[in-house]
């Protein structure tokens, strides 16, 4: 009898997750052979917030300090609620010359509704998952022109995604590598704190597609920053248009971020607002520690 109850239990279990994978298939439109993977939707309209972020702006500078920090994130949307973990560090390796940073999500958590699973393709084994580590990204930033820097700053950014992340059944990270590379400015406003800063640059990204094996984009941006005494405010509007064209393909987001020194501590708040192929509203807190290196021969 034991036995004849648990066949029973067996038979339905299988029968439910065959159900949702019969599910997959329709929504898909499987033809019955290809690989899952090959449903994937790798544009970032179709992606977790973190998977193909826009790059923050630059402001024409090299940051000097070497500090790490670590922030907690918020993501609110209709059918996706994302919070995560972000580290991250800057080293100055020459002073006001060049500079490396590195960010990574550690650990991601989001509730996604049937609606919007369905929408992104997530396959069925992937259904029940909440939870996954992200990507890393590495910069390097060099400054330019450092002779003309009371009228204009300019710097140029180098930067790499490594596909650290992980769920992409799950349709939160791509599983692919990307870089990026671009000019940031910052021009003083006279007789002002505030400068006008802005970026033009090149986004790439690898994607899993029969027709296309990467995506290409302008990543554009533009603002005002405010600095006064241990106080800094931007905001600005920034984004990437892609290659494809394809519905999901030019994520914009209007951002407000604040810094606030106190000693060696610098506390962080942002806010983020998806305005084209980027469904979130994102709320940042977080602080990062400036480490004083008086015998730092490569920041000298």
């Amino acid at each position: 009898m034991r036995a004849c109850i648990a066949i029973l239990f067996s038979c339905f279990f299988l029968a439910g997750y065959g159900q949702t994978f019969e599910r997959w298939a329709q929504v898909v439109n499987w033809d019955g052979f290809s690989h899952w993977s090959r449903y994937m939707i790798t544009q970032p309209g179709f992606q977790g917030p973190n998977s193909l972020p826009v790059p923050r702006i630059g402001n024409g500078s090299a940051d000097s300090s070497f500090a790490v920090g670590v922030t907690g994130n918020l993501h609110f949307s209709n059918g996706d609620n994302t919070q995560n973990l972000s580290v991250f560090a800057n080293c100055s390796v020459v002073k006001e010359l060049v500079s490396i940073d590195l960010m990574w999500v550690p650990y991601e958590h989001y509730t996604m509704s049937t609606a919007i699973k369905e929408k992104r393709h997530v396959f069925s084994p992937y259904y029940n998952d909440h939870s996954t580590p992200g990507d890393i990204h590495l910069n390097t930033t060099f400054q330019l022109l450092k002779k003309w820097r009371e009228s204009i700053q300019l710097a140029l950014r180098i930067g790499f995604r490594f596909p650290s992340g992980s769920d992409f059944g799950a349709a939160r990270y791509t599983d692919g590598p990307g870089y990026y590379f671009d000019i940031s400015m910052g021009k003083p406003i006279k007789n002002s704190s505030v400068k006008w800063i802005a970026m033009m640059g090149f986004y790439v990204w690898q994607i899993k597609s029969d027709h296309h094996n990467q995506n290409d984009a302008l990543l554009v941006g533009s603002g005002l920053e405010w600095n006064k005494k241990s106080l800094r405010l931007q905001t600005y509007i920034a984004g990437y248009m892609g290659y494809l064209q394809n519905i999901g393909d030019d994520p914009f987001v209007f951002r407000a971020n604040m810094e606030k020194k106190l000693h060696r501590t610098t506390f962080l708040l942002g806010f983020q607002q998806g305005l084209k192929d980027f469904a979130y509203s994102s709320v940042e807190v977080g602080a990062k520690y400036n480490f004083r290196w008086k015998n730092n021969m490569l920041a000298k």
